[in-house]
């Protein structure tokens, strides 16, 4: 019976030094991942450009589409090669179309999604693919 008292005692400070390590996780995180706030705008239509993203998103390799609502204007997209739970929240990039005449349009990454790794290769994947269009 004692050494289950001393089992239980030790497992309250682990389990608050764990918590502590998850918080430190994502400070560290947020400061090394660049914020991705560049908005690209091309002299196309809007259902052009929405199309070209959605096509230039699934060539990427390890992402996959998770959601689109072309009247919004949304594109989400996971990424399936995380390398922990811990960061899985961070592996879901939105993209946002949006129409600013009709000629123009831009692309924009949705603010929570700014800072999620490996879309640095998302966003360069949309400008391949848009500059073939121009």
């Amino acid at each position: 019976m004692g050494s289950f008292k001393n089992t239980g005692s030790l497992l309250i400070p682990a389990m608050l030094l764990l918590c502590v390590g998850c918080a430190s996780y994502r400070d560290v995180t947020d400061k090394i991942v660049p914020i991705h706030d560049e908005v690209l705008v091309y002299e196309l239509p809007f259902d052009l450009v929405y199309l070209r993203t959605l096509e230039a998103l699934e060539l990427v390799d390890g992402w996959e589409l998770e959601e689109t609502e072309k009247e919004k204007g949304l594109i989400r997209v996971r990424n399936i090669n995380f390398s922990s739970f811990a960061d899985a929240d961070k592996r879901i990039a939105t993209f946002l179309v949006k129409r600013i005449s009709r000629e123009q349009t831009s692309v924009e990454l949705a603010p929570e999604s700014q800072q999620v790794i490996g879309v640095d290769k998302l966003l360069k994947s949309v400008s391949t693919q848009m500059a073939r269009e121009l």
